[in-house]
Parts: structure tokens; sequence; C-alpha cells
């Protein structure tokens, strides 16, 4: 099968707490209505090692929405990293990483 013909075939899974976020470049998803991106979940649950429902009560959210945030990102891991390096080579070139110069009396 040709390689545009397994695209057109791809179907994209529906989210009922995620979107996208038109105003935003970024091709995550974010929790509807609250502009939290599905990875801020996850770095809650797997850096912060909160529970799902620890995560779903301080933030505010259903613990569906949290559980479909870490689906989202498990699915999506790859290109949530690429799209993560991407914006930080852009920004190293800006020179957003680099230490201010500190005046010297």
């Amino acid at each position: 099968m040709r390689p545009e013909a397994m695209d057109a075939m791809k179907v994209e899974t529906q989210y009922r707490h995620l979107e996208r976020r038109p105003d935003k470049r970024s091709r995550e998803f974010f929790i509807k209505g609250r502009g939290i991106r599905a990875s801020t979940i996850w770095h809650d649950r797997y850096v912060g090692r909160l529970s799902p429902a620890q995560i779903a009560k301080d933030r505010g959210l259903r613990l569906e929405a949290v559980h479909e945030a870490l689906d989202f990102c498990e699915e999506s891991w790859e290109s949530i990293c690429e799209e993560t390096e991407r914006d930080a080579e852009a920004l190293k070139k800006r020179g957003f990483f680099r230490r201010p110069k500190i005046a010297t009396a």
C-alpha cells in the first residue's frame, strides 16, 4: 500500500476532555477550557508521582480528563518529545538559554 493511502487510513482518536488549541502552534492536546497541556498532566503523574485522583483534585479536573490526558501522552509520546526538542532548539538559537552578563562595578 502506498504511504499516502496509509496516511488517509489513520484515524485520530476522539477525546471528550481534550482539544487542540487553534491559538497555539503546538499539535499537543490541552484539557478543554483549562489550557493545561496533556504533557503537564503526564509530568504530574510520573515526575511528581501523583496519583490520577490527586492530580484531578489538585487541578480541579474530572478524573476522566486526567486519564484521557495520560492516554494521549502514551499514544503520542514520540511526537510530543520531537516537538519539545524543536521548541528548545529554536529557543537556544535565539539565545534564550544564555546566562545574563552580570555588570561589575
